[in-house]
């Protein structure tokens, strides 16, 4: 399959809006709460966090502006998203002609990081855009010296889990009973940086 016409870069505070809708849209995504995010954003926080979006100009800001579902990836310090937190000045920030169909953040505590969520749109899936946004995030561990990228899936996440090993990630173990609702193992897998 060809990579998907999309266009990676570092997700900024007016993109906030669109990945939190994402992620909500998607019933397996955390649902981190917006200072989550911000604090991802912030380039003096710890850990230092690599987040970046996928554009796609095939997807313009009014059709993918209520994503549908489906997310790979987990974060394990899942959240509730306080409905209160995201200001109303983010409104409409899309570019017209380009839409986000996706993001990724992991976190870096060198010489390894943690993939926290990597998710697509629904309508973008199975067209290169998760595949385009892991190659991207690792050129960016890279330049932070990371040698290895960990992640916990739900144990039920087989899409994910496919996802995973099509990118090289091997399983390492397992944590019983690791999610809540509904209450589930996670798997812990991990990628070797070449």
């Amino acid at each position: 399959m060809n990579p998907a016409p999309v266009s990676v870069r570092r997700m900024t505070r007016a993109d906030l809006e669109r990945v939190m809708g994402i992620a909500e849209s998607l019933p397996e995504a955390p649902h981190w709460p917006y200072a989550a995010y911000l604090q991802a954003l912030d380039s003096k926080s710890t850990p230092m966090r690599i987040a970046l979006v996928a554009e796609d100009a095939a997807f313009t800001s009014s059709r993918s502006r209520q994503p549908e579902n489906s997310e790979i990836g987990s974060h394990p310090f899942r959240k509730e998203r306080e409905k209160d937190e995201a200001p109303s000045f983010l409104t409409n920030q899309i570019a017209p002609d380009r839409a986000i169909v996706g993001f990724a953040v992991a976190s870096v505590i060198g010489p390894q990081a943690e993939l926290e969520m990597i998710a697509v749109t629904a309508e973008a899936q199975r067209g290169g855009v998760a595949r385009q946004l892991f190659a991207d995030l690792i050129g960016e561990l890279r330049k932070s010296h990371v040698e290895e990228v960990l992640l916990e899936v739900r144990a039920s996440n087989c899409p994910a889990r496919g996802f995973y090993r099509s990118r090289g990630f091997q399983e390492a173990g397992r944590r019983a009973r690791y999610y809540s609702d509904p209450i589930e193992d996670a798997l812990l897998m991990h990628f070797v940086v070449v």
